[in-house]
This record gives C-alpha cells, sequence and structure tokens, in this order.
C-alpha cells in the first residue's frame, strides 16, 4: 500500500515536469521509491537556491537541510515525509551522506556568490556537487557498486551539466549567472560580461563549444555502458537518450537563446517507444 509520504514525494517529482520521471517509473517498486526520494530532496534543495528571498534566507534552508540529513545517518527523531522516505532509502541502499552534502554544497555554491565565467576546476566541482553526487546515489540505488558504475555516473552527470548550461543559458543570464568558464570566452576573444553577452556574435561558437564537450562525456558513458548489465542501468539509459535529444535539438545549430528548448510530448512518446522495442 502506497503511504502518504510516497504520495508527496511522488507529486514532488511529478509535478518538476523532469524527464526524469520516465526513467524512474521503469524501476521495480523499491528502487523507484528510492529514486523519488532522492529526486524529491533535489528539487527541494534546488527550488530553495532558485527562488526568491535573500542570500541570508537561502543559506539558513541550505545549512537546516544540512541539519536535516545529518539527524538522519544520526538516526534522530524526524517528521517530515520526504525525510522519512529519505530514511528509507539510505538504509535499503545504504547511500552515502557525503553525496547529500556535496548536493547541498552545490546549491551553495550557486548562493553565497552568483558563479560568473568560473575557471575550469570550479565548474567540475560545480558539476559534481550537482550533477555527479546524484548520479552517485542513483548507481547505488541500481545496484552498481563498483568503480565502473561510479565513472559511468561521471559521464553522464557532467554530460547533463554541460547539456543544461546551454539549455539554461538565457535564464541564468537573466538573473546575474554565467557558468561559461572564462577560458571559453578568452578562445573566442569575448569580454567578460553578463550584460552584452547575448549580444556577441561569437556567444554561439562557445555554446557550441561547450556542447562538444558534452557530447564527449555522452560518447564516454556510452562506451562504457556496453560492459554494464543492462538491467541495472535501465533508469539511467533512457535519461540519457532524453537528455540525447535536448542535446541534439542544439548541437551544430544557431540556437534561439531567447527560446529554451524543451522536449515535446512527441518527442518524449518517440524516445520510450524506440526504447521499448530496441
Amino acid at each position: 500500500m502506497t503511504s502518504v509520504n510516497q504520495i508527496i514525494v511522488e507529486n514532488i517529482v511529478k509535478k518538476s515536469g523532469s524527464s526524469f520521471y520516465w526513467g524512474m517509473k521503469l524501476l521495480p517498486e523499491i528502487k523507484k521509491r528510492a529514486m523519488f526520494s532522492v529526486y524529491a530532496f533535489c528539487r527541494v534543495v534546488d527550488d530553495i537556491a532558485d527562488n526568491s528571498g535573500t542570500i541570508k534566507s537561502k543559506k539558513d534552508k541550505l545549512y537546516n537541510w544540512k541539519r536535516k540529513i545529518n539527524d538522519l545517518y544520526q538516526k534522530r527523531k524526524i517528521n517530515e515525509g520526504i525525510l522519512k522516505e529519505l530514511k528509507t532509502s539510505i538504509e535499503t541502499f545504504n547511500l552515502e551522506k557525503k553525496d547529500f552534502i556535496s548536493i547541498i554544497d552545490g546549491m551553495l555554491m550557486d548562493v553565497k556568490k552568483k558563479i560568473q565565467f568560473p575557471s575550469t576546476k570550479e565548474l567540475e566541482l560545480y558539476c559534481k556537487r550537482v550533477a555527479v553526487a546524484v548520479g552517485y546515489l542513483s548507481i547505488k540505488i541500481f545496484g552498481l557498486n563498483d568503480n565502473k558504475g561510479k565513472q559511468y555516473a561521471y559521464y553522464l552527470g557532467i554530460a547533463f551539466q554541460l547539456t543544461n548550461i546551454v539549455r539554461d543559458f538565457k535564464e541564468d543570464l537573466d538573473v546575474g549567472r554565467c557558468y561559461i568558464p572564462h577560458v571559453k570566452l578568452k578562445k573566442y576573444g569575448i569580454k567578460r560580461s553578463i550584460k552584452n553577452l547575448e549580444k556577441t556574435n561569437k556567444i554561439q561558437e562557445v555554446l557550441q563549444d561547450i556542447l562538444r564537450d558534452a557530447d564527449k562525456f555522452f560518447k564516454k558513458a556510452d562506451k562504457l555502458s556496453i560492459n554494464i548489465d543492462k538491467k541495472k542501468i535501465i533508469a539511467s539509459e533512457l535519461m540519457k537518450q532524453f537528455y540525447k535529444k535536448i542535446h541534439k535539438k542544439m548541437f551544430n545549430k544557431n540556437i534561439n537563446i531567447k527560446k529554451k528548448v524543451k522536449l515535446n510530448f512527441f518527442d518524449k512518446t518517440l524516445i520510450l517507444i524506440n526504447f521499448i522495442i530496441r
């Protein structure tokens, strides 16, 4: 029987409109429940970082979530629905505390100081925190506990986040953020200016450069997945197909940065059908 806590968590995931939802739905019940709890946690802390509010209030809320995660691992009493679901997931799949903390630290990077033109190392750290850490939690739920599984999660996490950076480029600019590394701008002779960046003629070249990087990581994940039990990565492979489609809609094309690239119903349906029959 589905509990109230499970319903709360699934509704958070469903309302997010994420393509990941369909990948999770393919999983056996116990794994699906765990993935929903992890994604709901990610959604909640991400919303704290992105929604309106003072820097102090956002930091306070995120540090409060760190305390809540600590409470889970200290086996202290908890009351929130998401935390109760996370508790079950942590105990069932031996999920590591450091990955949850890493995700929150990624959100804090966004909150403490708006990221603008990071170094390559800073961008990698950000991607590892907000995307790869989610992958590390996911592969434990999928049953992949070896180095090959971690490498697969790393490649996919970086590929997904680089795709996000291009897809959300205008949205991020509008709130004073830019995740494009300064070395990329320098490569194309572009000045570091949030105000004028979208008007720069060469911005398309920069965005395509980042998509090429994402493509390399997708290909690395593809190559590695050949030697991984397909039953264990069915959800992540479907998620990968959704992201590859978003990537394809932008790669080697003139991107309309004012219109965020999304998958429509036809896109999602076709991906699902092809995935099921292959």
